[in-house]
């Protein structure tokens, strides 16, 4: 009963109490490891330096030992002075005063360690010893040198002070094994009474923070129930479920966030749906303005997408003309027609100059677009979106609407995806359009190219068209441009060009065969038709060169109809004959093909500069 009201007590806490509770014990167990380490580490320190300091000294009596016997060496050296090769007694001397200074050294050093008393006398013992051998050796080293014989009689001696250095080398050796035996002991002692500390305080430290996780862990476990509860019901579409907890603790926090949350799917769903919509609406244009192949279809969608944008706001597209200069409405809203932009060119419009969408909630307002003020139809709000393609204003769609009804946000979006993808469509068939027309021209005079007119006369045969095949040379071209250069010669091109052009319809094809020769097909046209054609066309380029101030220059032609010809080819053997004749007969004039036998004789009497025109069949079958 009592842990059960303890509980009860402690469930209602919040969170960051429990957790503060937590924290409190696990610190209080880590401050016991801490303090039992701290306890634990001066001892083990200790013995680790007390096995450092014997190692050290071990090496330093390692070392002494070996110049102790080192130093006899150099003692027999100095007997052996001036009788062995390369023993010389300044190099016994060098040799001696070398292991002397280390042998002083060492045992110095070993002295100087504060080392505990058991191996402290041993110590003194050797360093007295040591310097007695020493001081013996320096002695009997110079003696040696000296005087040979004097220097062995006094071996014994030496003997006895090597011995007893010996010896007392030998009894520090051990006093220093023996205390390096008992302070690893002492040292392992050490090392496991802290593991068997450090083991008890974790183990103690770990069960009281797994008590106290526990504990909490119910804790937040039983609040969370309910919450989950609520948020499944949320997660399978109850979005009118909420959680009833009322708390200002982290479960309180919690049920609150979760409430939102299903506010907030509410928000997120009717988001999604419309940028569903809004995906759906740029696919669908996408796929209608990639099947308008010109554009004026271009232009019929962009007026059915306006439908779908919005059923109370007028809309316009305004889209500049050939030199960019004016704008001229290309679509309009179909039920609610068009606002009427005040703005005539492209740069004026303050959405084109800014490149990007702009929507004026009030046309009095002061920041509001100029062009929007003074409207019959009285204050309104707007939006433009600059139409453009790769960069340049093609033009810029306008919508106006209510000054309490803009656009909404879905809207505007709309708008705006509508004037990318209507630029960029209208500017692709643009560029087609322009790209297929200067593939059909000839760049100098403007007109058709031989492709162009091989491939209508070709299709004028398959439908069984009726028309009249002209063909034209001007005369004496050659010589034209031997007299007045060839920038003369191109000029009688182009003033050639634009006097045809002024005498022909729209149906007419108008073609530049190859250097000074011309093909014209004249639809609807019977063969004399075609012959007068060609004499107005005479006479206007006589009246057109001699009302200037150009070179005179004269043509001939030649017209074949295309019932005398069951093929293109023939067709063009027969003009092409027929022009021939006009040459032949004095120039500057029109002649009727006859008969196909004619071709045979007028083709010897062509002049060896004016080569017949033929038709190149490749060329054509490409055109298929």
């Amino acid at each position: 009963m009592n842990r059960m009201r303890s509980w009860a007590r402690f469930a209602p806490l919040p969170l960051t109490v429990k957790l503060m509770a937590v924290n409190i014990l696990l610190v209080v167990s880590l401050a016991a490891v801490v303090l039992v380490a701290w306890r634990m580490l001066p001892a083990e320190a200790d013995a680790a330096a007390d096995v450092i300091l014997l190692t050290d000294a071990q090496r330093a009596n390692q070392n002494a030992d070996m110049l102790h016997d080192a130093m006899r060496s150099d003692v027999l050296a100095s007997l052996l002075a001036g009788q062995a090769p390369g023993m010389s007694a300044e190099s016994v001397r060098e040799s001696l005063r070398r292991h002397a200074s280390e042998f002083r050294a060492e045992i110095g050093r070993l002295n100087k360690m504060p080392l505990k008393p058991e191996a402290r006398q041993s110590v003194v013992e050797a360093y007295i010893s040591g310097l007695h051998y020493l001081a013996v050796t320096e002695q009997h080293v110079e003696l040696g040198l000296a005087d040979r014989n004097a220097g062995l009689a006094e071996i014994p001696v030496f003997e006895t002070a090597y011995e007893e250095a010996k010896t007392a080398l030998s009894r520090q050796a051990d006093e220093l094994a023996r205390a390096s035996v008992q302070v690893q002991a002492t040292s392992r002692a050490a090392a496991e009474q802290a593991q068997r500390w450090l083991a008890l305080a974790a183990a103690v430290s770990v069960f009281v923070g797994w008590i106290c996780v526990a504990l909490v862990a119910r804790s937040i476990r039983r609040s969370l129930t309910s919450l989950s509860e609520v948020a499944v019901a949320i997660a399978e579409g109850d979005l009118e479920r909420r959680s009833g907890v009322q708390t200002k603790d982290e479960v309180g926090l919690l049920a609150s966030s979760i409430n939102q949350m299903a506010d907030r799917l509410h928000q997120m769903i009717d988001h999604t749906r419309r940028d569903a919509e809004q995906g759906t609406f740029g696919r669908e244009l996408v796929e209608a303005l990639e099947m308008a192949d010109s554009e004026p279809r271009a232009h019929a969608v962009v007026a059915r997408a306006m439908r779908e944008i919005s059923g109370t706001h007028a809309m316009e597209l305004l889209l500049a003309d050939s030199s960019n200069a004016q704008l001229e409405r290309a679509a309009e809203h179909p039920e609610l027609g068009a606002p009427g932009c005040m703005v005539d060119a492209a740069f004026s419009c303050s959405a084109v100059r800014r490149g990007h969408a702009l929507q004026f909630a009030h046309s009095g307002a002061l920041n509001a677009c100029p062009a929007l003020r003074g409207r019959p139809e009285g204050e309104r709000s707007a939006a433009c979106v600059p139409v453009t393609f790769m960069g340049r204003a093609l033009g810029v769609l306008h919508a106006t609407g209510g000054v309490h009804s803009p656009l909404s946000a879905h809207q505007m979006q709309r708008l705006s995806t509508l004037g990318a993808q209507a630029g960029s469509r209208i500017g692709t068939v643009r560029a087609f359009e322009r790209t297929q027309l200067q593939a059909a021209t000839d760049s100098l005079t403007g007109l058709a190219n031989r492709r162009t007119a091989e491939a209508r006369m070709r299709q004028w045969f398959q439908e069984g068209r009726n028309f009249a095949l002209v063909m034209c040379d001007l005369d004496h071209f050659k010589r034209l441009n031997d007299t007045h250069g060839h920038p003369a010669g191109d000029d009688a091109l182009r003033s050639f060009s634009e006097t045809v052009r002024a005498c022909a319809r729209a149906q007419d094809l108008l073609a530049r065969w190859g250097g000074e020769e011309f093909a014209f097909l004249l639809a609807d046209a019977e063969a004399e038709d075609a012959l007068a054609w060609s004499d107005r066309v005479r006479q206007r380029l006589a009246q057109t060169l001699r009302a200037g101030s150009k070179p005179i220059f004269t043509a001939s032609f030649g017209i074949a109809h295309a019932s005398g010809a069951p093929t293109p080819e023939l067709l063009v053997h027969r003009a092409d004959d027929a022009l021939y004749r006009a040459k032949a007969e004095g120039r500057d004039r029109a002649v009727l093909a006859t008969s196909s036998h004619l071709a045979e004789p007028m083709a010897a009497a062509r002049n060896a500069s004016e080569q017949c025109a033929t038709l190149d069949l490749q060329m054509m079958a490409t055109q298929e």
